[in-house]
């Protein structure tokens, strides 16, 4: 299909699916949200749409990309991904003023070059350092300056929800807006997988190898996934090597500490390890409120949201900031929509967020103190022994298992959990966890008794 064709059949599309979603939704929401949206092309199997303003794509494609999607699809006739933008509205041009002197005028400067799967938003300047997270971002900001020479690998780990992505994006901004020219890829190790799967179906390996080991910054999200997955193991190993040995910059995140993801080929571990690793927390309740604050000044609604409210957010989101940064999008949206005269108050919050409140409450994770005096009682032992120095074996192995499902049931670090069972270090929790996961596979007993346990605390 030419371009030209492409080009109409993406118009056309778009006004098929525009007048269904017209007669789906209400006159009111169709006006305030979809009428302004336009095409701006897009590809075989894509489609852009472009909206004015930021938060308005932002509140779009966190309310209605599924129905956008479901419309555009059945119009097209096929399944079409959506990319939705926000674009700034120009400034109105000053009236023209008669017999103006000529002005000479600079070359504009050429623009950075954009990667579509980069947030915009997330740049070293909008995230929010905390304690949680200090480490993690000095030494990613250091990546961007460094490439290749400070800290590679960098492996950054932590929760869902918690920055990682977000760094990241940052790492590859910096870097387009230092060099627009830049060779950067980032994806998801999952999307590595169906590429390379896709690759090897189709014949075209050379060309998929070509792409990932001519990178200038390589990054890969969540590398949890490769878990298992033997021949694409291989593959990124064979790559890693391409690109370190040729002094270009990689970047990989995880769920967890490399050495916990079960399934990973030793030698890869060993080699996510020659660089940095370092782990984002759960933020502080301070830290919390100024991500809220920033946020809400970034989207211009300072207004839209009380104080108290915003307070009410910070102490009941915290353990995942993407689940709290999304319950705010939410009031700023309902603001803006429906009662733009009046901020959000604390009562009014409460109603709206009323069921992701209570599953926020229900996902709580529990505290460690809980994990201990749950697993003393079931190996009839004192308390005290879990935080004890003693080492019988039914001591200990009640202790390692204590210490194998804090780590499974919270998100404390290594070092954390190693302080609150008697201040052991982080090497003596990890020997606990892979001590409790063999016996796990070896003795039936001890893996009834761990998923007793794990069942009974996550009730």
């Amino acid at each position: 299909m030419t371009d030209s064709l492409t080009a109409t059949f993406h118009h056309d599309t778009w006004q098929k699916a525009k007048s269904e979603l017209a007669s789906s939704v209400s006159t009111e929401i169709f006006s305030s949200w979809f009428d302004k949206i336009e095409c701006d092309g897009g590809s075989e199997n894509s489609i852009t749409l472009s909206v004015p303003g930021e938060f308005a794509a932002i509140w779009i494609r966190d309310n209605y990309l599924d129905i956008i999607s479901s419309n555009l699809s059945m119009a097209a006739g096929r399944n079409l991904k959506v990319d939705i933008r926000g674009v700034e509205v120009p400034d109105a041009e000053p009236p023209a003023r008669e017999q103006e002197t000529p002005v000479r005028r600079m070359p504009p400067e050429p623009k950075a070059k954009t990667l579509p799967s980069i947030n915009p938003r997330n740049t070293f300047e909008s995230f929010v350092v905390g304690e949680s997270n200090r480490f993690a971002h000095a030494a990613a900001l250091a990546v961007a300056q460094n490439l290749g020479v400070a800290f590679n690998p960098l492996f950054i780990y932590g929760a869902t929800g918690l920055g990682k992505t977000h760094l990241m994006h940052a790492i590859a901004h910096f870097v387009l807006k230092n060099n627009a020219s830049a060779n950067i890829v980032y994806l998801s190790s999952e999307n590595f997988v169906n590429e390379y799967v896709d690759a090897l179906r189709e014949g075209n390996i050379v060309k998929f190898r070509k792409r990932y080991r001519n990178t200038d910054v390589l990054l890969i999200d969540d590398v949890q996934f490769f878990a298992g997955k033997e021949r694409c193991q291989e593959e990124f190993f064979h790559t890693f090597n391409e690109l370190f040995n040729s002094g270009k910059q990689i970047v990989l995140s995880c769920d967890r500490p490399v050495n916990e993801v079960a399934d990973i080929e030793q030698r890869l571990v060993s080699r996510f390890g020659w660089g940095v690793s370092v782990d984002i927390q759960a933020p502080d309740y301070e830290t919390r409120l100024a991500i809220l604050q920033k946020k809400t000044a970034a989207l211009k609604a300072e207004s839209a949201i009380t104080p108290d409210a915003l307070n009410l957010l910070a102490m009941r989101f915290t353990k995942n900031v993407r689940r709290m940064e999304g319950a705010l999008t939410n009031l700023i949206g309902y603001a803006s929509l429906v009662n733009s005269n009046n901020p959000i108050t604390v009562e009014k919050a409460q109603e709206l967020l009323a069921d992701a409140l209570m599953m926020e409450d229900e996902n709580q994770t529990i505290d460690i103190e809980q994990i201990q005096n749950k697993t003393a009682e079931y190996y009839k032992i004192d308390a005290s022994e879990m935080t004890g120095k003693r080492r019988p074996a039914n001591i200990a192995m009640a202790r390692q298992i204590a210490m194998f499902i804090a780590r499974k049931l919270t998100t404390h670090s290594l070092q954390e959990i190693g302080k609150r069972f008697g201040g052991r270090d982080h090497g003596t929790v990890m020997h606990a966890i892979r001590v409790v996961d063999h016996a796990m596979t070896h003795d039936e007993s001890v893996k009834r008794s761990v998923e007793y346990l794990l069942k009974t605390l996550s009730v």
